[in-house]
């Protein structure tokens, strides 16, 4: 069954001793299927994902990320405690490699909600890798 949601998302990105900040709520859906939650919402300015659709397919040790959007384009990071994932962030512009390793992850998910944290690196290319953190809350919303 879905739902609506409050998803708060507090992001942290860290380049070369530098720290960009955000913290966004908005409006989202959840439900569950197979036994995996998942949560989608829309991105923002403020994000970097204006016009953009994010769903995470979230599960006790993996969580999945899928982004879809005319201006961002698509693309899928999975994450896995200590482990390294490689995809295709697919842009407008043409195709670019993802290398995402996880360090740390936490997820706290039931029914009623709750929160996943994530710390990890997303490589693009053979660019310098970029550390994140991202919370996600989410808080069922009575219809």
């Amino acid at each position: 069954m879905e739902n609506n949601a409050l998803i708060t998302l507090i992001g942290k990105n860290t380049v070369d001793g530098e720290v960009d900040s955000f913290e966004l709520t908005t409006e989202g859906k959840y439900m569950k299927q197979n036994g995996k939650y998942l949560v989608s919402y829309e991105g923002s300015e403020i994000t970097g994902y204006d016009n953009t659709t994010t769903t995470l397919k979230i599960q006790e040790n993996l969580v999945s990320m899928i982004r879809f959007g005319k201006s961002a384009g698509s693309s899928q990071m999975i994450f896995e405690e200590n482990k390294q994932y490689t995809g295709v962030y697919r842009t407008p512009h043409g195709n670019m490699s993802v290398d995402v390793y996880t360090n740390e992850m936490q997820v706290n998910v039931d029914d009623c909600g709750g929160e996943v944290m994530l710390d990890y690196f997303v490589q693009l290319n053979s660019c310098q890798p970029v550390r994140n953190n991202l919370r996600v809350k989410i808080r069922k919303v009575e219809d």
